[in-house]
């Protein structure tokens, strides 16, 4: 997991799961509210997500949750 602010200053954590048929998505929650937001992760397992995760800049973390969807 990791946490990360966004260009308005608002606090997110962003998660790894592994969803429907294998595909690997990155959750975003926000912190103080209940907004989720996911999409999907250029990793073919839930080991090379965590890892790629891990590793990015923050500013990819801003980028992906600008193309994320809700998340129910």
């Amino acid at each position: 997991m990791r946490t990360f602010t966004d260009s308005l200053g608002r606090t997110w954590e962003a998660a790894t799961a592994f969803g429907s048929y294998g595909a690997v998505r990155l959750i975003f929650s926000r912190r103080g509210d209940t907004e989720l937001r996911a999409c999907g992760m250029p990793a073919e397992t839930l080991h090379a997500a965590e890892q790629m995760l891990a590793a990015c800049p923050d500013a990819t973390l801003v980028s992906w949750l600008a193309t994320a969807e809700p998340w129910q």
